[in-house]
């Protein structure tokens, strides 16, 4: 079974709650993946060991630190149990002098454990237990369980006396009874040969029977809390660093593993559209099954704040789930995307990367009660000021540093947090931490939350001992994942915007709807599909698109030229195509500012590209089956008569040299009646009354010209 370790290092000043609590400078944090087995065991002591010498190292002079272990239950379906002799081992360190002349210890246990790891956790001077925490016996069969397992079991219980003998006797084998007893003196419990001892030397007052002969026994919380030596709270961080009195933001956590470990890396690049979020959702729960470390590398430039937020709790709730989270940020998460890599337990950044500030993210407006609600959940799940994830989504806000009098403690909040502190008498503000809108490498360290600065992500995933050969990258769930990818490509998005912009002047060149028209049309429709999948596309950019591409072709197909309809068309084209390659309509931040001089940049950069192109297809392909499709020969005379025979929507041939009568007055325009129809028609420079006869001198396409008779 593989077996995971990791080693938290937690600075922080302790306020005395016991006459050895003074005595405590540094703590180190251990969480040990059960089972503990002789493959694994060398590993995990030499890991303590290290984390020994650095807490110690780093203590003052005269004080005591603490090394305190948290067991994690085996994974559910997990057959292995944590073997005796490599536990027995675990426990011999822990009771050397070497370790407890210099240093406390304490265990956390939290779950269901049917596990032989209760012998080294009795064997810390102080040990913790959550309310839920059930322990059944180490061993399915009860004969396994030698003579000399009991005796260790007593010898390391006695010395700390957190569960008395009986309990412990009955736990191990089912065949003996435990019950509470009552004597003159006391109330204790009492194994059933006990129990008849003092029945028969007539001590025995009274007695209450926890479990029979044969029954298999269970300690739960019910048992656990007769001892007063062991402490029963929630075993979150939070709780841990109160029942301890550390600082719940001075857990720096610094991870090394032990054994294998079940790892994979999560691209949260480019997380845009609502359907990349989702499928990202859909992919971290899926992942959470099978891995206890995933680590999220992040080049995003933030969007849709609402969803956001939805995922940076998923990825906060894993903690929950004793899945370790770490984010690693090569160059930027910026806006809402900077609260992702916040949820998680570790932050890696690159020298010059940063976390927040100015990006793509949709403003939210005043804070109220509702969001501050949500971001003081998420700051309390991920164990991190509330105020660094609301500066994501607004920059504008000013964060300061305050430092705590008595204890030293440095964090960051905003006003509104300052103003909701119980204690913010004792804080005294500092300098301003964001003062460029975003959180670099020195900003995060100097509140606690950077664990390393890392170039790439190898770096990150050898603080593990991991190499990028070890680990799968992990970016999409299934087909609709893979269809988000590619529409999120950019060669994908400019290779469909660049066939439809060629198309167009394709059709542009050579009038009548062909090939090229069809291409334009399939580009455009392409284009804006990926555009709509990555959400920056809504009904205005559809909508000035469609606007665009019809009014181009009524000047094409309905008025010659390129007049009025076709200006309007290319302008109303050119602004959807801009605003479907952004976020936001109107920008309101640098970033933003920035972003639309990239997307007008690209619009017209691939609009003068595809000019060029198919200037060199004409030139290279004129002659050719290609050249001919893309742009028929129609320079004859007789080519171009039929080309606007073909454009014309109606022929009115049949009315040229007809009479006919005015109905309305032409200036040129007007209206005349020949035979029993009414048509439109335009005179041939003169202004005609109305009840006028003309005659049709001219007709091109629907374009009737007449003249006075």
């Amino acid at each position: 079974m593989l077996s995971l370790l990791l080693l938290s290092m937690t600075y922080s000043s302790l306020t005395a709650q016991d006459p050895d609590a003074s005595s405590l400078g540094t703590s180190v944090l251990v969480e040990i993946q059960l089972p503990i087995q002789n493959n694994n065991i060398g590993s995990i002591t030499r890991a303590l060991d290290t984390a020994f010498d650095s807490v110690t190292k780093s203590s003052a002079d005269n004080q005591r630190p603490m090394l305190l272990l948290r067991f994690l239950p085996t994974v559910e379906g997990e057959q292995l149990k944590s073997d005796f002799g490599a536990c027995n081992t675990l426990e011999s360190f822990l009771s050397s002098p070497s370790l407890t002349r210099q240093c406390r210890t304490a265990a956390v246990l939290d779950g269901l454990f049917a596990d032989h790891a209760l012998l080294p956790a009795l064997a810390c001077s102080k040990l913790i237990v959550s309310p839920e925490t059930l322990l059944t016996s180490p061993e399915e069969d009860a004969s396994k369980i030698t003579p000399e397992m009991r005796e260790d079991y007593q010898r390391v219980a006695k010395a700390h006396q957190h569960l008395p003998n009986a309990l412990l006797q009955a736990w191990l084998d089912p065949a003996i009874a435990l019950h509470e007893v009552v004597t003159e003196e006391n109330t204790l419990l009492a194994t059933g040969q006990e129990r008849q001892q003092l029945l028969d030397e007539g001590k025995l007052s009274s007695s209450t029977a926890i479990s029979m002969a044969g029954d298999a026994l269970a300690i739960d919380r019910t048992l656990l809390e007769r001892n007063p030596s062991i402490s029963i709270v929630p075993t979150n961080d939070a709780t841990l660093a109160a029942e301890l009195d550390i600082a719940p933001t001075r857990f720096l956590k610094s991870s090394g593993p032990i054994g294998d470990i079940h790892a994979v890396v999560v691209d949260m690049s480019r997380l845009v559209g609502l359907s990349r979020i989702r499928d990202k959702q859909t992919l971290i729960n899926q992942l959470a099954d099978d891995h206890n470390l995933i680590i999220f590398q992040f080049q995003n430039d933030g969007a849709h704040a609402e969803e956001l937020i939805d995922l940076a709790n998923t990825i906060a709730d894993l903690r929950r789930e004793n899945i370790k989270t770490v984010a690693f940020v090569e160059q930027h998460a910026r806006g809402a995307a900077g609260m992702l890599a916040l949820a998680c337990d570790e932050i890696y950044l690159a020298p010059e990367a940063t976390i927040g500030g100015y990006g793509n993210s949709d403003e939210i407006g005043d804070l109220t009660f509702e969001l501050q609600q949500v971001l003081e959940a998420l700051g309390h799940t991920s164990l991190r000021e509330w105020s660094l994830f609301y500066s994501c989504l607004d920059p504008t806000i000013e964060l300061y540093t305050y430092s705590h009098t008595v204890t030293g403690e440095t964090r960051a909040f905003c006003q509104q947090q300052y103003e909701a502190l119980e204690d913010k008498a004792q804080w005294t503000r500092g300098t301003l931490l964001n003062s460029n809108r975003h959180f670099d490498p020195p900003a995060l360290r100097q509140v606690g939350h950077l664990q390393g600065i890392a170039s790439n992500l190898a770096a990150v995933l050898s603080k593990f001992d991991l190499t990028p050969a070890d680990i799968e990258v992990k970016a999409t769930t299934g087909l609709s994942g893979i269809l988000n990818e590619v529409a999120d490509s950019n060669w994908f998005l400019w290779a469909t915007l660049t066939m439809a912009i060629y198309g167009l002047i394709a059709e542009l060149a050579s009038p009548g709807l062909g090939f090229p028209g069809l291409l334009s049309l399939l580009g455009f429709g392409l284009h804006i599909w990926a555009r709509h999948l990555n959400g920056t596309v809504a009904a205005l950019e559809i909508i000035l698109i469609l606007i665009g591409v019809i009014g181009i072709a009524v000047e094409l197909f309905v008025t010659p030229g390129f007049g009025l309809f076709g200006i309007g068309g290319a302008i109303a084209l050119a602004m959807g195509l801009v605003l479907s390659a952004q976020s936001f309509s109107i920008p309101s931040n640098p970033f933003q500012v920035q972003q639309l001089a990239n997307s007008i940049t690209a619009v017209v950069g691939t609009t003068v590209g595809a000019v060029v192109l198919y200037q060199v297809t004409i030139r290279a392909f004129g002659d050719t089956w290609l050249g001919r499709t893309i742009a028929p020969p129609n320079n004859d005379v007789a080519t171009i008569k039929q080309n606007s025979w073909n454009e014309a929507l109606v022929h009115w041939e049949h009315l040229l040299g007809k009479t006919g009568q005015t109905t309305t007055r032409l200036s040129p325009a007007g209206k005349v009646r020949f035979e029993s129809k009414v048509y439109d028609v335009v005179s041939d420079g003169d202004m005609i009354a109305a009840s006028t006869q003309v005659k049709v001198v001219e007709v091109t396409g629907n374009r009737i010209v007449v003249t006075e008779v």
